[in-house]
């Protein structure tokens, strides 16, 4: 199977599995609105009544945007303190619900059912959330290093740039280069977890190597995949910033009309992951040995086995 099959195969697989899709979006609603209200609630403690904020509702005023910063820098330092408590909140429910979602298209034939769901997300969630330690340490090493080393060289060439323009472009190549990497070691936990569901692996630390080994040695098909699959996000996202922009939030109207269109865009997130992982899993199962596609049983209960790291 070519990479242009496996996306193929992983977006017609998501486009059927609207009933998970749903479950994923109002697991996601549940959880999100408690935490944004908690959110709002720091906003207005450490912004006030503010009319700066009403403003930039208005369209992206650089000037705005910069005087708003400086008049709350105080308050911003907070607010970024409460964004990552909220961002690994999501990062382990996404965790959690990456076993519901693989236990469900693991079957290429299997209907969707809601307690299998729900038991690939408890079966699962401990493994994956070793890998998610594992991984994650080794994101934090490698974007440190590679953030300190080309940062110096950023601000060497911003202090000598001719130009804002060429300075602009330079971070632009910065973040390109820490986004690169980062997206692979997220790909391969991708196929970790792939491996752990399809072969009922326990050790994280072996199968965080093999699945290293697997993208290494199908590079181009891995990593061809998973650009041309990011290109769905991005496409979708673009989409949306432009009817963000072309609508605003000026009347009650255009609020509701955007707020219809958030929740859009959170279900075709929703949808994404299912894609990710059914694309994923398609080209995986292609680049096994004949007889190696299928080790853990349909009923999907693991075999015993010690748990090691």
């Amino acid at each position: 199977m070519n990479i242009l099959q496996a996306f193929s195969a992983g977006f017609r697989r998501a486009l059927s599995e609207w009933k998970m899709i749903m479950i994923l979006y109002v697991t996601n609603l549940l959880i999100a609105v408690p935490l944004a209200l908690a959110f709002r609630s720091s906003l207005e403690s450490g912004f006030g009544q503010s009319m700066t904020s009403p403003n930039l509702m208005q369209g992206l005023d650089l000037s705005l945007m910069q005087d708003f910063l400086n008049l709350h820098r105080d308050g911003i330092g907070s607010i970024i303190g409460q964004i990552f408590w909220v961002l690994l909140a999501y990062m382990l429910i996404n965790t959690l619900l990456a076993g519901g979602i693989l236990t469900v298209v693991r079957d290429k034939k299997a209907k969707f059912v809601a307690s299998s769901f729900w038991g690939g997300c408890g079966t699962y969630f401990l493994r994956f959330l070793r890998l998610f330690l594992i991984f994650g340490m080794l994101l934090v090493v490698l974007l440190s290093i590679l953030g300190g080393v080309l940062g110096g060289i950023v601000t060497s060439i911003s202090d000598n740039a001719s130009s804002e323009l060429t300075e602009y472009w330079v971070r632009i190549a910065y973040l390109v280069i820490l986004l690169l990497p980062a997206m692979i070691i997220i790909m391969i936990a991708d196929y970790a977890k792939i491996i752990v569901v399809t072969h009922d692996e326990r050790s994280m630390l072996k199968t965080a190597w093999r699945s290293t080994k697997l993208v290494f040695r199908y590079f181009f098909r891995t990593v061809g995949l998973e650009v041309l699959m990011v290109l769905v996000p991005i496409v979708l996202f673009v989409i949306y910033l432009w009817l963000d922009l072309s609508i605003g939030m000026t009347s009650g109207m255009t609020i509701l009309v955007m707020f219809i269109l958030q929740q859009l865009f959170i279900v075709s997130k929703a949808w994404t992951k299912v894609f990710f992982f059914a694309g994923e899993l398609s080209l995986y199962h292609s680049l096994q040995p004949f007889g190696e596609q299928t080790a853990v049983p349909a009923s999907g209960i693991p075999n015993a086995q010690t748990t090691a790291i």
